[in-house]
């Protein structure tokens, strides 16, 4: 598995202790891990607009498509505090 979906996917862990700090449970939030997959797409999207060499069109471009992938997935919500 890729690297830095093991890194996301270990934000998607919830994780319950005992009294004296075992380990007792490991569950993983689904919904979470897909939201954070959506958003590294989006932004990489959004990112191809933001080479040096791109026209304003070709930014322009890249966050209509950024939006549209949140949209296409129902994580929209998150725009603003995620960029």
């Amino acid at each position: 598995m890729n690297e830095r979906i093991k890194l996301l996917a270990e934000q998607c862990q919830l994780k319950s202790y005992g009294i004296n700090g075992e380990l007792l449970d490991v569950d993983f939030d689904e919904e979470k891990f897909a939201q954070l997959i959506v958003e590294e797409c989006a932004t990489i999207a959004l990112k191809s607009g933001d080479i040096n060499n791109k026209s304003m069109q070709a930014k322009v471009e890249a966050e209509r498509i950024y939006h549209k992938i949140k949209e296409h997935f129902g994580v929209e919500e998150h725009d603003q505090a995620a960029r």
